[in-house]
């Protein structure tokens, strides 16, 4: 049963990421300067992965005992937040530069993610 919960939203996780990943590839290439199709895509692939790892701890953490939980929850909030401050420090110090158009498309996605994550956490938690 957890195992079809997790694969419903890694699927919806997967259909999120695709939609920002088409509506990236379309709006950048002529729209937006200061990011390139690399960058995005680079970017996109994270929030991806990380995201894909929240869900795991998220569920991992269901299945324990519930005293645990609650530990596994706020540790994948809290790695989350961390892999992605991380992250925009280590881009930072390797282009030297963080454009305004960069910025946005990042905290656009970072928002969008994490409301995601956040909904996905509420609806489990209220079915259980």
């Amino acid at each position: 049963m957890r195992t079809s919960i997790q694969l419903k939203y890694a699927t919806y996780l997967t259909a999120l990421t695709l939609s920002f990943l088409i509506l990236g590839l379309v709006f950048i290439p002529g729209k937006i300067s200061g990011i390139s199709r690399n960058q995005f895509l680079l970017t996109i692939a994270l929030y991806f992965l990380v995201n894909q790892v929240v869900l795991y701890l998220f569920f991992k953490g269901r299945s324990k005992a519930p005293n645990k939980s609650i530990l596994y929850t706020f540790a994948a909030v809290s790695a989350k937040f961390l892999c992605y401050l991380l992250f925009i420090v280590i881009y930072y110090l390797v282009t030297k530069n963080l454009s305004t158009s960069y910025l946005i498309v990042f905290f656009i996605l970072y928002l969008a993610f994490t409301i995601f994550t956040v909904l996905v956490i509420v609806k489990v938690l209220k079915s259980s």
